[in-house]
């Protein structure tokens, strides 16, 4: 039997960051094969794909790939955009509109950013980037 318990903090955001990665990756397909943006809403402690439907952004429901995920309560997400911190909210709030911070776009462009994801009793700190050259990628980082 498989105990969640004892799986060490680094294996469960290293998990996470290439779940983000992945749902990126296929967000950006379904972008480009339908020919409609979708956004990536992060908040602390978790995120949701949006899409727009009768010209505003509405939270992605119609498929459950894109379903929106909320983290390990002792995980954290950092943001920046353009090298510039960007302050994320708690957590999604239903009664107000999404406002996503990465944008996928039908001609499979997206801007560059950085993600931190950190976690209580890890001393890494997992970042995934969107980078000019490599596009999307992980790297870890020893806050010890």
């Amino acid at each position: 039997m498989l105990s969640m318990g004892t799986v060490d903090p680094r294996d469960q955001q290293k998990l996470e960051a290439e779940r983000i990665v992945k749902l990126l990756e296929l967000a950006t397909q379904e972008s480009i094969a339908q020919g409609d943006v979708m956004g990536l809403e992060l908040f602390k402690h978790g995120y949701r794909f949006t899409v727009i439907k009768k010209q505003k952004w509405q939270p992605e429901s119609t498929d459950m790939v894109f379903k929106a995920r909320q983290l390990m309560p002792q995980m954290s997400l950092f943001f920046a955009s353009h090298q510039q911190d960007v302050n994320l909210e708690e957590q999604s709030v239903e009664s107000i509109a999404p406002k996503p911070q990465i944008l996928l776009t039908p001609d499979g462009e997206m801007e560059l950013f950085q993600i931190r994801m950190t976690m209580q009793n890890s001393n890494s700190t997992f970042v995934i980037s969107n980078t000019p050259h490599e596009g999307l990628m992980i790297t870890s980082q020893d806050n010890s």
